[in-house]
Formats: C-alpha cells, structure tokens, sequence
C-alpha cells in the first residue's frame, strides 16, 4: 500500500514536468507556427514569460520559502544584463580596468572577511577599511611603491590586535582580495569587447552573486519594513548608476549591438531558436528549484520563513540559510538579465527600474507565495497583462476611427500602459485581501471543495 501510494506521489510530482515539456515541443509547431525567418509575435511574448518565470522562481524561493521580502531585485536583473552587454560589445575602457580591479578585490576582501572571520559592525569596518585603505593608494603609487604594502602589514597587525581576530585567517582574507585582484586586472585589462556571450554570462552570475552576498550578509539582519526599504534603495541605487556612469553604460541612451547567444556554430538569432533555449532553461530552473524546496535546505528556508527565532533554536544558522538563497535569488536574476539582453540586442537603464521590481513581486504573489509552479502561472499572467495594456492604446474598437482606449490616451494624455503600475498595484492588493494563498492555490482549493462537495451529494442520493 505504502509503495502504491509513493508511486502514486512520484507520478502526480512529474505529471506537470511533463506537462511542461510537451508544451514546449508542441508550441511552436503546433499552436503559434514561426514564419520562414523563425519569428512570431506569440512565440516573442512567450519568451518574456519565460525570462520572467525564472526570475519569478528566484524571488519566491526568497519570498516565499525563506520570508524575506525584497523590492529591488530588478537590480540583479540589470546587472546580469549590463554585465553581458559591456563585455560582448565596448569592453572595460583602459582608464577603468585599474579602479574595477581595486573594487573587485575590496568585494571579495570583504566578503571573505563576513565568511570566514563572521565580523560584522565596526570589527568588520576596521578590516575591510584597511585593505580599501591600501588598494586605493596602489591606485595612486603603484603597486611598485612600497606604500601599499606597508599599509595593509601595518593594518593587518593593527585589526588582529584591537579586532581581537585571528591574524592567520585575517591573513588569509587580504590574501583572497589580492589574488582576485590580480586575476581581475589580468582578465579586465583583456576585455576589450568581443568576448563570448557564455562567458560573459558567467561573468556576469560571479559579479552579481558576489554583490549580493555583500548586501544580504548586512541587509538580511533586518526584518519587515526595513528589510524591504533596504533593498529598495539598493534598486534605486543601482539604476542610479546606470543611467549616471555614461563611459561604461551608456546612460540613458543604452547599449545597442548586443551580440546573440550562440550554440556552437547555431547563431540563436530568431524567436524560435531563443524560445526553446529559454525554456529549456526554465525547465532546468524548476526542476532545481522543486529538489531544493523538497530538501532539508528548503525545509531549513521553511523553518526561518515561519520563526527565526523557533529555527535558531533547533539550530538552524538563519543567517547562512538567508544569505544563501538571497545568492541564489540573484544568481537566477542574472542569468535571465544576460538572456534578456542577448534576445533583445539593446539595453537601457528604464527596464530594471523600481516598476519591474513591483511587477516581480506582484508575478509571485498572484501565483501564490511558496508554490513554485504558481510563480511560473504568475509570470505569464502579469506578462501578458503587460503586453495587452500596451495594446489597448491602439485598438481598433467598434470600428471607430480610434479605439476606446485611445481616445481615453487623448483626453488624459496616458495610454493604458502607463497606469499599469496602478493596476498591477491593485491587482496586488485585491489578492492579498481576498485571495493570501495566490490565485493558482485558490483556484485548485476551490476545485477541491467543489469535487468533495459533489462527491457528498451523490452518496447522499
């Protein structure tokens, strides 16, 4: 009985597996045939559902699973993107590569610094200043002068004594932030555009996770309210930059030119081609995602969602489980950012802004928190929304000589589309208010109730 049931279990988990890939084969040629040069409009908005859904699969593993609300995660989402986009076309201009490689080195100084010395506050101030302290006047004498050097001993000596910190493990940090120094100024001083869209991606992934380990290791100590405006700002932060450093982004003028992905010598340059990567992919991003919830680590990411305190108690370590799947949340945002960027062949700052990060919220909460197939039904469904907002203001309604919408555009000076952070906004609220466990989870409650209560009524008769 108990083996029946397992494989009963076993069958009903695969059934939408399988679901998904037969849809994947039989879309695109069977329902929404591509033309000679392999494009579709269908097949177009398709792939933003699906760039989107891993996106959306991220974030509810940190929403949902974990608890942790983040409003800015269309920042890694930019970042992914920019990352591809700068190493596959302009490169690092020469003046910059010196100043990334300090930075690059101070991030993976600190971040070894947070891992293996677990300081934080001033103690992780003081060691982290130090080596800022030292790369900055390497920048300004060179590393053949012997002051950059000499600060970081005389700090080195400085942090162990007053921090009360291991000297060899202190060590050890400052010898990480080095060694990644030089790996980066080598590899940077290299990137002079050109380089191949895969390996930018990977890039990319590194410098993102890498970014976001940083800010969860400190921003992931709040909680509520705080948590989500600290991650807000990030966002704005990030975009900030975006549009302000011109030599390196483009502004707000972008970044055009973005080579396509490439399989081997396949260019994955029409809609059919991307379509099957990006889903492929999805499937991938799923699959992972349901081993991972279905693991102690997602019952660990359960635990913390439920009570921090409750879970630290059994000994859970809340804060490496956080950090981890904030990680792993902005490692799949990265990944679609640097497909996004590569399908689209153009970039600017407006796409990764504050209104996409409320749109990723509203993909997982529609979807319904903690549901890994509702964040992909979440994803198509605000996608698609999207794409018929920005087509209401154009459609031909009752065969007047300007559609309903439109004229309502003229009179106001809007067209639907721009109100769509309003409506996604109530669509939001409504959710929260009448349906908390998202529309998919409600709809397949109701399905329940309706079969259970249908199943009473014939045996009464």
């Amino acid at each position: 009985m108990d083996f029946r049931h397992s494989t009963r279990s076993a069958i009903l988990r695969l059934l939408p597996f399988i679901a998904l890939v037969a849809a994947i084969l039989a879309i695109p040629n069977l329902v929404f045939k591509p033309s000679e040069t392999g494009g579709n409009y269908y097949l177009t908005v398709l792939i933003y559902v699906g760039i989107n859904t891993i996106l959306a699969v991220g974030l509810n593993l940190l929403m949902g699973y974990a608890g942790q609300v983040s409003l800015g995660h269309a920042a890694f989402y930019g970042l992914g993107a920019y990352a591809s986009a700068i190493l596959t076309t302009r490169g690092i201009p020469a003046n910059t590569v010196a100043p990334a490689a300090v930075v690059i080195a101070i991030m993976a100084s600190t971040a070894a610094i947070i891992s293996i010395l677990r300081a934080e506050s001033g103690r992780l101030v003081f060691a982290a200043g130090v080596f800022t302290l030292s790369g900055v006047s390497a920048l300004y004498v060179g590393l053949a002068h012997p002051l950059p050097y000499v600060l970081l001993v005389a700090g080195w000596i400085a942090a162990s004594y007053a921090c009360r910190m291991s000297a060899v493990k202190l060590a050890v940090c400052y010898a990480i932030g080095i060694a990644v120094g030089f790996v980066a100024l080598s590899l940077l001083g290299r990137a002079t555009g050109g380089l191949s869209p895969w390996y930018a991606m990977a890039a990319g992934v590194i410098f993102t996770c890498l970014i976001a380990y940083l800010i969860g290791s400190q921003a992931l100590k709040l909680h509520g309210y705080y948590l989500a405006m600290a991650t807000l700002g990030f966002g704005v932060i990030i975009v900030i930059i975006l549009v302000q450093w011109e030599p390196m982004t483009g502004g707000t003028s972008g970044i055009y030119g973005i080579p396509s992905l490439q399989l081997g010598k396949l260019a994955l340059d029409n809609d059919i081609r991307v379509f099957y990567l990006v889903w492929a992919l999805v499937a991938v991003v799923i699959a992972l995602s349901a081993n991972i919830v279905n693991s102690r680590i997602g019952r660990a990411f359960r635990a913390v969602h439920g009570s921090e305190m409750a879970a630290a108690s059994l000994g859970v370590d809340t804060t490496r489980y956080k950090v981890q799947v904030f990680v792993l949340s902005a490692a799949l945002a990265s990944i679609a950012g640097s497909i996004y960027a590569h399908y689209v062949t153009f970039i600017s700052p407006e796409p990764f802004g504050f209104k996409f990060s409320i749109e990723l919220v509203v993909m997982v909460v529609i979807g319904g928190l903690a549901s890994i197939w509702g964040a992909v039904f979440g994803a198509a469904t605000i996608t698609i929304l999207g794409e018929v907002l920005r087509g209401l203001g154009t459609t031909q309604t009752l065969g007047a000589e300007k559609g309903i919408f439109a004229l309502l555009r003229d009179k106001l000076g809007a067209s639907p589309s721009d109100f769509d952070v309003i409506i996604f906004g109530l669509i939001l609220m409504l959710i929260m208010i009448y349906m908390p466990d998202g529309l998919l989870r409600t709809m397949a409650d109701s399905a329940k109730s309706a079969i259970r209560l249908a199943r009473r009524k014939k045996a009464v008769e």
